[in-house]
């Protein structure tokens, strides 16, 4: 580790936000509140449509907003947008309402897409230790992995206590105090672009993109997305076909997801470095869609045991892809071309969730997509540069 003190304190600030980044106690719960007030499954994937579509429209001219702008101001409005985002599905439990919570959900998200790394890695660069971002940046995650963890446990007890809203106003209060921990980092890029300035940023975005390797990357990370999601939001349904839908039990089962993800997060530095990149982007989305099949014939301990295993590419993917793309971006378009490889992800997840669970059979659905997943995987992987 470095001994410039500036550096040391910037670190310290961007893992403390990473820890408060997603405290999102009332998240496992979710899809019952929705059930509760009449929401059936082809409904919930509408609700999650929506969420997918805003991101979508939000993620580049939020990417574009934190390089003209800076990444601190990033940090501040997306933990408030998820803040709202909550009191809305609180306020307002009917279909209309999960919408409108799930739109600003949605732009939370984007917001917080790129300008986390890209500070981190700008953060790094400035001092030439751009060589070990990948190592922060596991860190960083697993951090965020177990901030997360917490706040899904404390929600089971929350639920289980006091219902669901104490969860949801909960989870508010805590994006509230990602907002603060947000305003202690400091802007390490320079002076924010004039509004003159745009147009290059475009356009060196647009260069980068003629980069193959940074154009294979947003192609593998569509097929990526789209398997780490689809499990994520399709949990709840599961355990509720298995009979296991009691607060205690699913805040303790989503906590201990996200506790047994942290240690591969914090390793992904060795596993590349022992095995390659190569048999890593073909490890995580083979692993998912291997297992979704096996699921898709299971509702027991077979079943609820292969969530852990999904476990490793969420994990490990982070890191892993970030570091790929941040090392083969060169101009100032940082926080762009990382919201643009976001994009490409979530706008086939938003596209693809609803119409997979217009089949309103979770057993079919895992099936389709793990199929459709392996498939998918072979021919980006094909694709992979060899200088990878």
């Amino acid at each position: 580790m470095t001994s410039d003190r500036a550096l040391r304190r910037q670190i310290r600030s961007l893992r403390a936000f990473a820890a408060l980044t997603y405290p999102f106690a009332c998240v496992p719960f979710l899809w019952f509140w929705f059930q509760a007030h009449g929401v059936g499954n082809a409904e919930y994937g509408l609700v999650i449509g929506i969420y997918y579509a805003v991101m979508v429209v939000a993620e580049v001219p939020t990417g574009m907003l934190a390089d003209r702008f800076g990444r601190r101001p990033m940090l501040i409005a997306g933990p408030l947008l998820l803040s709202a985002g909550f009191l809305v599905i609180w306020a307002r439990p009917d279909l209309l309402g999960f919408g409108v919570g799930e739109a600003l959900l949605g732009l939370g998200h984007s917001v917080l897409s790129g300008p986390p790394a890209a500070l981190l890695y700008e953060s790094l660069e400035r001092r030439s230790l751009a060589h070990e971002y990948h190592r922060h940046e596991a860190i960083a995650n697993t951090l965020r992995l177990l901030g997360t963890a917490g706040s899904f446990l404390l929600g089971g007890v929350l639920v289980a206590l006091h219902g669901m809203p104490a969860a949801i106003l909960a989870t508010a209060a805590l994006c509230a105090c990602a907002a603060i921990a947000g305003a202690t980092v400091r802007e390490s890029g320079g002076r924010a672009m004039q509004t003159g300035e745009m147009r290059a940023t475009l356009r060196d975005a647009w260069h980068e993109f003629r980069d193959p390797a940074v154009r294979w990357i947003g192609a593998y990370y569509v097929v990526l997305f789209c398997l780490l999601r689809f499990p994520f939001h399709t949990y709840q349904p599961y355990l509720a076909r298995a009979g296991l839908a009691e607060p205690l039990f699913v805040g303790g089962l989503f906590c201990a997801l996200n506790v047994v993800a942290a240690p591969f997060s914090r390793m992904t530095p060795w596993f590349v470095a022992r095995f390659g990149h190569r048999p890593m982007f073909w490890m995580m989305p083979a692993l998912i869609a291997a297992s979704l099949l096996l699921m898709a014939g299971d509702r027991g301990a077979l079943g609820i045991a292969l969530f852990f295993l999904h476990q490793i590419p969420f994990g490990t993917h982070w890191a892993i892809v970030h570091d790929w793309i941040n090392h083969r971006i060169r101009t100032r378009s940082r926080a762009t071309v990382l919201s643009t490889n976001s994009f490409a992800g979530r706008i086939a997840f938003g596209a693809l969730f609803p119409l997979v669970l217009l089949l309103d059979d979770i057993a079919l659905a895992y099936r389709v997509v793990g199929i459709a997943g392996l498939v998918a995987t072979a021919l980006v992987m094909a694709r992979m540069p060899r200088t990878g």
